[in-house]
């Protein structure tokens, strides 16, 4: 028979046989769990670190677009200031070439409103100085003149007040001398003019020889009329 064996032998026999066991069990699942408390606390702070880093770097690219979005709206205000001081300098310079003749203009009477008066008035003093014969004059409404789309006029308005004129004349020249004085006191344009020989006889040296039948337009420009549709368009001749 074999020898029995002591209590411990056989101890010593079961601590093989759970050595031998334990060789059995996979090694990641030992690790993970026996040693996954020992990692924790460094798996925490790497998913901390992890997470700050991408804050740092969005706020970064946050930051970096609002300073290119604010440098790129300073550079347009900054384009826009010298566009506008470019202008403004355009400005005085074109103020300063085109005064003399702006002021000459206004002192005629083409900028601004219509001055009627002064041209009848201007008439009269025609007549008497160049002792004339009698003359008739009649105005029509004042009117809007389009015009050509190479000139710029801005926002004003070219207008124009139709005058037919007839006069008694001696010879040609006191129509040509009456037209020419008329240009002192405002810009005109002759839309046509018809002369013909009186049929009455002579009977003294300052009897009519002539007849002559004018139409004129008086010229202004103005800002736009309150109601442009109450001016009635150019006769269409």
């Amino acid at each position: 028979m074999p020898p029995s064996r002591t209590a411990s032998q056989k101890q010593t026999i079961r601590q093989g046989s759970a050595q031998v066991a334990d060789k059995n069990v996979p090694a990641w699942q030992t690790f993970m769990r026996n040693d996954f408390l020992l990692l924790r606390k460094a798996i925490i702070i790497l998913g901390i670190s992890l997470i700050s880093c991408s804050a740092m770097v969005i706020a970064e690219k946050v930051f970096w677009n609002r300073q290119q979005t604010a440098m790129t709206l300073a550079q347009a205000q900054y384009n826009e200031a010298l566009s506008n001081r470019t202008q403004v300098e355009n400005d005085n310079q074109a103020i300063h070439d085109y005064q003399a003749k702006y002021l000459q203009l206004r002192e005629l009477g083409f900028v601004g409103a219509e001055r009627r008066l002064d041209w009848i008035t201007q008439i009269k003093f025609i007549r008497e100085s160049r002792k004339l014969l009698p003359i008739t004059y009649e105005f029509a409404p004042q009117q809007i003149f389009q015009v050509s789309p190479e000139v710029s006029t801005g926002e004003l308005e070219l207008h124009g007040s139709k005058m037919k004129l007839q006069m008694e004349l001696l010879h040609e020249g006191d129509l040509l001398n009456f037209l020419d004085d008329l240009k002192t006191k405002g810009a005109y344009t002759v839309q046509d003019c018809t002369l013909k020989r009186s049929d009455a006889i002579a009977e003294t040296p300052l009897s009519p020889r002539l007849a002559a039948e004018c139409n004129l337009y008086w010229l202004t420009i103005d800002k736009p009329t309150s109601n442009p549709d109450a001016i009635p368009q150019p006769d269409k001749q």
